[in-house]
């Protein structure tokens, strides 16, 4: 097994392709002598679209390596397995210093958003680096649509975003970015066929201006799409000439899709009616023709009921009194920034559970301002999605200033 133990891996220049693999999914694994080891990876498989007698596969996977091994400045990737019918290839980091996973993704993220060539305006070579090895390395080509996907796995809601790294600081195009919550699709629910959240991007846009690393992955490309090759350059990187789609950089349908699943979906039993909701609210509902408001608002609130915790988000209470009608604690929906004010706020990411108590602290003249105050403030810092939403909705950033706001506007 060729590796390169962490203590090596942070003392010096970490390449933007490595980040871009390892912060695309981090993967952890134990040798037979009991020494763990972190690894990025990557994977593909033949593809109906390359006749068999035209690549081979499991000669290609050294090659492959030699390649990646150039874009990382070590080398370090090794064959894990290779067949006629497909290939994976790792990069391991010994885990030397005991660090726990979490960190261990967090130092990466801190090391990419801090570097010089991160904080470019546009895209520059080492930023088309660090995609290629988060978005290729596990992406799939789509052979009937142009779309290239990879399945969206995280370990906790410090991942969650990660999709917007490309965005946000990769500087990729906003229209060109795709999230497919697949959690919400009836078959999911039903159990009929459990799929992952995909992310995904404009495939041509990936061929023209990032380009392949994988000679098969370009290969299905070119065969199943009838672009033609435009170049290979020096790191013999496959660039194609293809037509990128129109498109409008204000189009936030990538943010507020990957902004609504953190927020509702991730970790969340989903009910059919709850995904039914869920949908009507992304605007892709069945639609039953009511449009009544208190209908909507009641809907809303009993989905949250049922797919949050049952605590408070103040006192942090999980006992108050069984509700007859659930069987449950009983708790109280509270919208964070007061729907009197706005209806536009009744929305489930504005929402929290209170016990009876501290519910009745927050409404207007109920409690002094200092304890309302110091009750909204708990709660945004224990519910980061709620932070964001309110932050983005009065437009304040400061944690203090939002929670005087927040006060202000009591109902």
């Amino acid at each position: 097994m060729q590796y390169i133990r962490m203590t090596d891996f942070f003392k010096y220049e970490i390449k933007p392709f490595v980040l871009g693999a390892f912060l695309s999914r981090v993967m952890e694994t134990t040798d037979k002598h009991g020494n763990k080891y972190f690894y990025a990876y990557t994977s593909f498989h033949s593809s109906k679209a390359v006749f068999k007698d035209d690549f081979d596969i499991k000669g290609y996977a050294e090659a492959l390596a030699a390649k990646l091994d150039k874009l990382s400045g070590h080398y370090n990737w090794s064959v894990h397995s290779a067949s006629d019918g497909g290939a994976q290839l790792r990069y391991y980091v010994l885990n030397d210093r005991s660090m726990p996973k979490t960190m261990f993704y967090k130092s990466l993220f801190a090391k990419t958003v801090s570097a010089e060539w991160a904080l470019d305006d546009g895209i520059n070579e080492a930023k088309k680096d660090f995609i290629r090895g988060f978005m290729e390395l596990r992406g799939s080509i789509d052979t009937s649509r142009p779309l290239i996907a990879q399945d969206y796995f995280y370990d906790g809601r410090h991942e969650l975003k990660k999709a917007l790294i490309l965005t946000d600081t990769m500087s990729v195009p906003i229209r060109y970015a795709n999230f497919n919550a697949r959690n919400l699709q009836p078959q999911f629910v039903s159990g009929e066929n459990k799929r992952n959240a995909q992310f995904r991007m404009n495939l041509p846009y990936y061929a023209r201006e990032i380009g392949f690393v994988n000679d098969y992955k370009a290969m299905i490309f070119r065969n199943a799409h009838g672009y033609r090759v435009d170049r290979v350059d020096g790191k013999g990187i496959t660039y194609f000439d293809a037509d990128l789609p129109r498109g409008d950089d204000n189009d936030m349908t990538f943010v507020r899709y990957l902004n609504f699943f953190t927020n509702n979906i991730y970790a969340k039993r989903l009910t059919p009616q709850a995904v039914k909701t869920l949908r009507a609210q992304l605007g892709f509902s069945d639609g039953d023709g009511n449009d009544d408001r208190a209908t909507h608002n009641a809907t809303l609130r009993s989905l949250f009921y049922d797919v949050s915790e049952d605590k408070c988000a103040i006192c942090g209470a999980t006992e108050t009194f069984t509700n007859r009608a659930t069987g449950r604690q009983h708790f109280e929906v509270h919208h964070v920034i007061s729907f009197c004010n706005d209806a536009t706020t009744d929305n489930i990411a504005n929402l929290v559970k209170l016990c009876p108590t501290c519910h009745a602290l927050l409404k207007k003249d109920r409690a002094s301002k200092s304890d309302q105050t110091r009750a909204i403030l708990k709660i945004l810092h224990e519910h980061e999605e709620i932070f964001d939403y309110a932050s983005s909705y009065l437009q304040i950033d400061d944690i203090n200033d939002l929670a005087e706001k927040i006060q202000s506007m009591l109902g």
